[in-house]
């Protein structure tokens, strides 16, 4: 039986449970984990109501959680928790207002972006997301101080039978702490034999029967349960069974029941020799290696004298030697498994053929491959097997079936079943007899059955009283099973099952059905890879962002529109002339003459703070300065209040609204695609570059200056001081990597650790090993944009352009509504030489339309996109890498210095300090010095990137410093990862870059110097 789970909070996890082979949950109910809150009774689950309905193999399980925030401040909960293989969430709702309400569906990134706005306004939103692999997170706030919030969560599944003949049902109860109060409430309904419990919580409940429809209720106060819930289902000789419910077109849902009497199948040949892929990756401690053991056990058992190639997959693929199997005894293989280390992400994009040699491969593996492409190639029938709760069934399931081979999923069955899945040829659902009644049917045909098996589809034939099934080998029909089809309106939604099977088929083929599959998600209401499940507090909020409310608002909503009283969201999309005007304020400020003026020494004054001192005598001219942030001027060093608003007062009056996701802003210049331009192009406001001519003065209104003379700049990285205690362990450790190895474990979930002791390796020249403990990273939480913006930054330092590329596209993947992700993404296209694809990747930031929170967020972007847009204007040395930007873009504007500070938190205000030679500061509250010094906007919502220029460098030393100012995140931060960029003579045809990566700590380092100039 499958495992599932359902709580925000607090996981339960549901599994198969065998009495005869004893299959367990291989997992441990998981809490959820608060920033900043180190209580483990922070937030409480103090009522539990679960009602589980069960027709056939058909269970639905709807679980009602009430939590108490005990802390005295505002939480924010989130938690990602695995489904079991072909099992979604199809019901969520929060409450609002003391009454639930139900979610309704959206696009993921729509709902993402809708959720994170509403955010920011202190509101009650509710998301529930899939994220990789068939993996769910939930995402609920406020979770108000000392008060409750309540949740609800459903999901149907399919019961899968055991090697006992019988369908058996698990949830897990066994809590550490009491519960105010428990509610069960089990309905099975039509069994002809009645079920039984196999483990209870106390010992307590007992099936009723009335009709062959079997109860069983359970209410506790103050109730602590150390046992599970365990009910077997004994399956009927039989078991064949069918319901249809009618649509309001005389159609009509169903669904089919079927047990089969296999006859004795063919035995697969293994023939001599195997190879065997194990994944070693950090996630595959989370393996039930017992399990897979034991099927091995089982196969050597069987296949008895075999040679067997075992290969490694971390982030790389490698031989590790060969076995030879003898009489079964396969003890030395056995031996080198247990040994082996678990570390570093996965790629499955470096498994090739060649490496290991078999007639066969079995691929061990969860199906995540977080730092590479999913997707493998190899010339033999290749056989998945996982044993991990979190996989990605999917796509495990495309890779077997692609190379001709299975998936066998040991959360779900007993090991003699699964050798028997894996050891035979599979009879094929062939389809119906009645071709012409029904429609729609799914598994599709040619799908692969076992014993007890269901099938859903569109009756078309209201008169159609039950439907022929149709099995056999792929050569010929060997059996025809009739169903009797029942109306029925009871507990069960057959069109939700019937799409929830629809959807895993297509899911195999993602790439090929996305478009399908997130039409059917939001239909009927069915969280997928792009589809989303959200709750909004009031109606307003459905009417501003475009979504439809649940039945109960739909009266309200509708007069509102009708009445046109509520303003719907309008999306910024005017960026690009956002940048024209800094464009021409970026010129103005260059073209200044900042001469500076003899300076002689004076007496310190006392009161003044040396931290804020500006240079006396300032050019007296006219400069183009960013507006000055609204922030106290008071020394940057002093503790701040714990949430401060630092947003710049800018006029907003130019920003040009327009309806949501419209995209064009200047129909001379966005609705060109940049392919199409040719240099002949006679267009008023976009030209198109080709080479370096723009910059060459061959553009009109273009001129190219040499502004640096004589002079040299060398930039210096300081060492940052490494204080933790593990660090000065791995320094004093003859084997550093088998001591951290042995320190993991006390730091598992910390990403400080990976970053910290991949640095260490990658100072002392071990590439490889730094490589692989930072791609550790990737392991430590599903979908989490954050850490994989700390991989990529790492990455860019280290000039891995290639794995660089690849995280970057995944974080844009992930977070399309964030210009960074465009720009983090346009940079490593960039180091990897692609200028032309790099620079359209910039623009389009330009021409895409945000949220009014994200664009306000991000306000002042535009700065550093004008400086990256037309330095690869200038890199683009080919003569047929042609792009178009808007002509008033163009700008030549060679720097001494350069600095951007990145990072990689939301809700985060990281400050970017540069002091000069006279020992002025150009901070947020002097964004304009005496020398020319130039600091962008004061980003204080996250992200940045906050940006430094200067045109020409006087001599001396120039200090760089990164500050962290605020965190007013309440989500699961760590941290914050800062990337440095810093350049001298940017944009001059020789310009030197240098990248550094810190972590910063509010509660530890408030600032730290990341870099220096001396000219």
């Amino acid at each position: 039986m499958k495992k599932t789970i359902l709580a925000l909070l607090t996981l339960l996890v549901f599994s198969n449970v065998d009495t005869k082979s004893q299959i367990k949950p291989s997992r441990e109910v998981p809490s959820l984990k608060i920033k900043n809150e180190q209580r483990v009774d922070a937030v409480k689950l103090v009522d539990l109501k679960v009602a589980v309905s069960i027709f056939g193999n058909i269970a639905k399980t709807s679980m009602t959680m009430t939590f108490e925030n005990m802390t005295n401040r505002d939480l924010e909960g989130e938690l990602t928790f695995p489904m079991p293989e072909g099992v979604s969430v199809s019901c969520y709702a929060l409450d609002i207002n003391g009454k639930l309400r139900q979610a309704v569906p959206v696009d993921k990134n729509k709902g993402t972006e809708v959720f994170e706005s509403i955010e920011t306004r202190r509101v009650d939103p509710g998301l529930l997301e899939k994220v990789e692999g068939n993996n769910f997170r939930s995402r609920i706030y406020p979770l108000p101080s000392k008060g409750r919030r309540t949740i609800q969560i459903s999901y149907s599944e399919n019961l899968i039978p055991e090697s006992d003949q019988a369908l058996y049902y698990y949830l897990p109860l066994n809590y550490n702490s009491i519960i105010e109060n428990v509610e069960l409430n089990i309905n099975v309904y039509q069994g002809n034999k009645k079920p039984s419990f196999t483990e209870q919580p106390d010992g307590s409940l007992a099936f009723s029967e009335q009709n062959h429809n079997y109860a069983a209720t359970l209410h506790k106060q103050q109730f602590k349960s150390s046992k599970n819930l365990a009910i077997k289902l004994p399956l009927n000789e039989n078991a064949v069974s069918g319901l249809k419910q009618f649509n309001q077109d005389s159609s009509f849902y169903f669904l089919a029941n079927a047990k089969l009497e296999i006859p004795k199948q063919t035995q697969k040949k293994w023939g001599n020799s195997l190879a065997i892929i194990w994944d070693r990756s950090l996630s595959s401690k989370n393996r039930d290696l017992e399990k897979e053991f034991s099927l091995l056990d089982q196969f050597f058992s069987e296949n008895q004298n075999i040679s067997v190639d075992l290969g490694y997959l971390d982030i790389r693929f490698s031989k590790a030697r060969t076995f030879q199997i003898s009489q079964g005894n396969w003890e030395e293989l056995r031996n080198q498994l247990k040994q082996t280390v678990y570390d570093g992400g996965t790629d499955y994009s470096q498994v090739k053929s060649g490496v290991l040699h078999g007639a066969n491969y079995l691929f061990f593996s969860d199906g995540l491959s977080t730092f590479g492409q999913g997707k493998i190639v190899l010339d033999q029938p290749t056989y998945c097997i996982t044993s991990s709760t979190s996989s990605d069934y999917a796509n495990l399931k495309q890779i077997a079936q692609t190379h001709y081979g299975k998936m066998v999923n040991l959360t779900n069955t007993t090991i003699t079943q699964a050798y028997n899945t894996l050891n035979s040829i599979d009879l094929l659902f062939l389809g119906v007899k009645e071709q012409y009644s029904f429609t729609e049917i799914y598994p599709e045909k040619g799908t692969p059955i076992q014993s007890y098996f269901s099938v859903s589809g569109l009756g078309k034939d209201s008169e159609a009283k039950e439907i022929t099934l149709l099995v056999g080998d792929g050569t010929q029909i060997i059996k025809e099973i009739k169903v009797p089809l029942k109306s029925d309106n009871g507990e069960i939604d057959l069109q939700q099952i019937w799409a929830q099977k629809k959807i895993n088929t297509l899911d195999i083929q993602y790439d090929d059905h996305q478009d399908e599959i997130e039409a059917i998600g939001k239909q009927f209401g069915i969280v997928t890879r792009n589809t989303s499940l959200i709750v909004l507090e009031n109606v307003e909020d459905y009417i501003r962002y475009a979504i439809t409310p649940p039945a109960e608002l739909l009266p309200e909503f509708n007069r509102l529109i009708k009445e046109e009283r509520i303003e719907k969201e309008e999306r910024v999309a005017d960026l690009l002339t956002q940048a024209q005007n800094i464009t021409e304020q970026l010129q103005s400020w260059w073209n200044t003459d900042f001469q500076q003026k003899t300076k002689y020494p004076q007496r310190g004054r006392s009161g003044r703070s040396t931290d804020t001192a500006i240079a006396q005598d300032a050019p007296t001219v006219n400069i183009a300065v960013p507006p000055m942030p609204s922030r106290p001027s008071a020394s940057p060093v002093a503790t701040p209040p714990a949430v401060e608003s630092r947003l710049s007062e800018r006029a907003r009056d130019e920003r040009v609204y327009t309806a949501a996701n419209s995209k064009t802003v200047n129909a001379a210049a966005s609705e060109i695609k940049l392919e199409d331009i040719s240099s002949n192009d006679a267009l008023k406001e976009t030209v198109t570059v080709n080479a370096v001519q723009a910059l060459e003065g061959r553009l009109p209104g273009v001129q190219a200056t040499n502004t640096f003379g004589g002079k040299t700049g060398k930039i210096s990285i300081p060492e940052i001081k490494e204080d933790n205690a593990y660090l000065k362990e791995l320094n004093q450790s003859k084997d550093p990597y088998k001591s951290y190895l042995q320190l993991r474990d006390q730091y598992m979930g910390t990403p400080t650790f990976y970053f910290d002791i991949a640095n260490f390796f990658f100072k002392k020249g071990d590439r490889q090993k730094a490589l692989l403990i930072l791609s550790a990273l990737a392991d430590l939480q599903i979908e989490n944009a954050d850490l994989y913006k700390t991989i990529s930054y790492k990455l860019r330092e280290w000039g891995d352009v290639d794995n660089a590329l690849y995280i970057t596209a995944k974080v844009l993947k992930w977070r399309p509504m964030d210009p960074q992700s465009h720009r983090d993404y346009a940079l490593a296209l960039q180091d990897k030489v692609q200028y032309k694809e790099a620079l359209e990747k910039l623009y389009g930031i330009l021409t895409q339309s945000y949220s009014p929170e994200a664009a306000n967020r991000d306000d002042g972007i535009e700065e550093i996109l004008v400086m990256e847009i037309n330095n690869l204007i200038k890199l683009q040395k080919s003569a047929t890498a042609k792009a178009a930007v808007e002509k008033k873009l163009v700008a030549d504007l060679p720097v001494d210095i350069r600095v951007v500070l990145n990072w990689n938190s939301q809700n985060t205000d990281i400050d970017l300090w540069v002091t000069d030679p006279n020992g002025e500061k150009c901070f947020y509250s002097n964004p304009a010095t005496a020398i020319g010094g130039r600091l962008s906007n004061d980003f204080t919502g996250g992200y940045g990137p906050e940006q430094f220029l200067l045109k020409k460098a006087l001599k001396g030393k120039y200090k760089i410093e990164a500050d962290f100012y605020n965190d007013s995140s309440l989500t699961l931060a760590g941290p914050a990862a800062v990337l440095a960029e810093i350049f001298t003579y940017y944009n001059s045809g020789r310009q030197e870059r240098k990248l550094t990566t810190i972590y910063l700590d509010r509660d530890k380092e408030r600032n730290i110097l990341v870099g220096e100039f001396v000219f």
